[in-house]
């Protein structure tokens, strides 16, 4: 038997990795330490509609984060939103994206060239040029904490030959191919092949709220999911809360499931070395207070916003030194949010937001922080508050979905919603290190899964017999 593992969200992904990001190479990570022999990697050509077979020594630089295909030049993978042009023959897509988008097909251009010769005598001025092609966030985003970059290159240079799958291949698709490959194609020649399909799903949220999500996108993942559980021969799924979920809406929809198996996330082993990274500008070791999160309607920074407006209001946030501090990139349906949290006098630059932040100093802020929050509305299951437990913070964390089932006892959870319990909670938190104590005391017995483990033990659920 052998694993197939699609990289084709990783391979678009450009800057530091979010929960489902950091999922999708912890994965790949385990499977690229497996022999040649029992695994192969793709991508898929959203051209010519194929997976295309991607070279081992390519891959682990997909894994590592430190290349990145654009694909802002071709056609919608799954063609939920199809532009005009996309059906235009290949040449005269081609020619057009070079008229409106040069910019960008120069920066791909000038990677490719740096793949072929890296130690050609022009790579100072080729450097330089990309340099002023790209914008100050561009930059911003391929920058690594090691002081490399992400490399930007063209499709061609990480993608080889048609891939041909085989008899008994069991191919895995992780998380965000719903927007990046085409399942009913995938299937189709799986299916033709001999081989089965898999899909790792961390949770069905746009479908059960689709207030918190554009259309577009509630659309297409919609149209996926209900795809997907028509034509996988298995789902991967991370907690008991997504299980329950997915059993109700297939049968809500009249549609027979495949195969469910359960398999809790990972989480990175905490170093405590690792901690003693600088901290942002004015942020001092054990005065703040830590959100990790993509701002986002799910993740409920309005309810911190109230809690820290009225804590400010009180004097609470003056009197106790303390800082709330909002780690993640800012999503979508926010403009309102991020108004607020950028200009309002209540907070008087007690409330700080650190967009794109990288692994060490993530880690730095988990390691200084006082305690961290996560008051999500509803998760799959919750990487951040499992990561906090696995730096021995005391943790306040919501009742949404699956994230009491993850963190169990060894959080405080109350109710996403409960306001004034939040602010009870935190002021008392802020306040009283002694309040907070017996919690620091259940999360240094917290003892988290490896991402090794994980990746393991769902590379073997991929892998199980059919029954």
């Amino acid at each position: 038997m052998r694993l197939v593992i699609d990289l084709s969200s990783m391979v678009r992904w450009l800057g530091p990795p979010v929960g489902l990001v950091r999922v999708q190479r912890r994965y790949g990570a385990v499977a690229e330490a497996l022999p040649a022999s029992e695994v192969s990697f793709t991508v898929f050509d959203p051209v010519k509609r194929v997976l295309r077979q991607v070279p081992p020594e390519i891959a682990a630089e997909i894994v590592a984060g430190s290349i990145s295909c654009d694909m802002s030049f071709y056609p919608d993978p799954a063609r939920i939103k199809t532009r005009f042009y996309d059906r235009w023959p290949n040449r005269a897509r081609q020619m057009l994206m070079a008229i409106i988008k040069p910019r960008r097909i120069l920066i791909s251009e000038i990677g490719a060239l740096r793949r072929r010769n890296p130690h050609r005598i022009s790579m100072p001025l080729l450097d330089r040029i990309e340099n002023r092609l790209m914008k100050p966030a561009e930059r911003r985003l391929i920058a690594r904490g090691d002081g490399s970059r992400v490399q930007i290159v063209p499709l061609r240079t990480i993608a080889g030959d048609e891939f041909q799958l085989s008899n008994d291949d069991r191919i895995l698709l992780m998380n965000n191919d719903w927007q990046h490959t085409d399942i009913e194609i995938i299937s189709r020649e799986s299916r033709a092949a001999g081989a089965q399909v898999v899909v790792l799903l961390n949770d069905i949220i746009p479908i059960q709220f689709p207030d918190w999500y554009k259309p577009h996108d509630v659309k297409r993942f919609a149209d996926y999911v209900d795809l997907a559980l028509r034509l996988a021969d298995r789902f991967i799924l991370t907690s008991k809360r997504v299980s329950a979920d997915v059993e109700e809406y297939a049968a809500g929809r009249g549609i027979r499931l495949p195969q469910l198996k359960h398999v809790p996330l990972g989480c990175d082993v905490v170093r405590k070395s690792q901690t003693n990274a600088d901290l942002p500008d004015k942020l001092k070791a054990g005065r703040y207070i830590l959100f990790v999160s993509t701002i986002e309607p799910r993740k409920n920074h309005a309810l911190l916003m109230e809690v820290w407006r009225r804590l400010a209001e009180d004097g609470t946030v003056k009197r106790s030194d303390f800082q709330l501090v909002f780690a993640g990139r800012s999503g979508w349906l926010v403009d309102g949010v991020l108004e607020k949290l950028h200009g309002h006098p209540e907070y008087g630059g007690s409330l700080i937001h650190l967009d794109n932040v990288d692994d060490a100093t993530l880690t730095a802020l988990y390691g200084n922080s006082a305690f961290c929050v996560y008051p999500s509305l509803y998760e799959g299951y919750g990487l951040p508050p499992v990561e906090a437990l696995a730096y021995g913070k005391a943790l306040i964390a919501s009742t949404g979905g699956a994230i009491a089932e993850v963190v169990g006892s060894f959080g405080l959870c109350l109710d996403p919603h409960d306001v004034d319990g939040w602010e009870s909670s935190m002021r008392q938190w802020m306040t009283d290190s002694q309040a907070r104590a017996p919690y620091e005391a259940r999360a240094s017995e917290f003892v988290p899964r490896t991402w090794e483990q994980a990746g393991r033990e769902t590379l073997d659920a991929v892998k199980a017999p059919f029954v």
